[in-house]
């Protein structure tokens, strides 16, 4: 019955996640360089082979059952890691609300989240593939979640640059206090 529980909580857990992003993704890929475009679609694609990775694994295919405890443990792992997007994206803007791709944001937010990592959304995405890679613990789960981390980085990094150029020296003195995605550390 846990095993049932983490499979259906790591497959319908990321159903808010691309229900109540900030803004729509063909409207940014609309406005995205080709670079920036291909690096949306590998983050996309590294998360949805993660997700399945994780999905065949707690499946028990291989016959040996997964350990409750690991399994409560990637439950939990992938509940903080929803809190915290959840918690950004309330933050950045309201959840009836999106941003316009088009134009950028009015205000550099620094509070909340956005006090811990430059980019909370992203860090809760990755909190939230961990969850599954935690239960699962397969090698092929470890790789695919790597493979998470680094499309989803690589999208920070892409980020910064327009960043940069809209906020100015508010954003340099944000960036030289406060880490990109992993606190106190990147």
């Amino acid at each position: 019955m846990l095993r049932i529980a983490a499979i259906t909580l790591f497959a319908a857990g990321w159903i808010p996640v691309f229900l109540l992003r900030s803004e729509r993704f063909s409207e940014r890929r609309a406005h995205a360089a080709p670079d920036e475009r291909r690096a949306m679609w590998n983050a996309l694609l590294a998360v949805a082979v993660h997700v399945t990775l994780a999905e065949l694994a707690l499946h028990d295919v291989a016959g040996s059952p997964v350990p409750a405890s690991r399994l409560v443990i990637g439950m939990l792992v992938f509940l903080v890691g929803l809190a915290f997007w959840m918690l950004g994206r309330r933050t950045l803007v309201g959840y009836g609300r999106l941003l316009d791709p088009a134009s950028p944001p009015a205000i550099l937010v620094t509070h909340g989240p956005f006090a811990i990592v430059r980019h909370p959304l992203t860090l809760g995405m990755v909190i939230l593939a961990l969850g599954p890679a935690v239960a699962a613990a397969t090698p092929l789960t470890w790789g695919s979640f790597a493979a998470v981390v680094v499309a989803l980085a690589r999208r920070c990094v892409q980020d910064e640059p327009d960043l940069h150029a809209r906020f100015g020296a508010a954003y340099e003195d944000y960036a030289a206090t406060t880490k990109r995605l992993v606190p106190f550390v990147w």
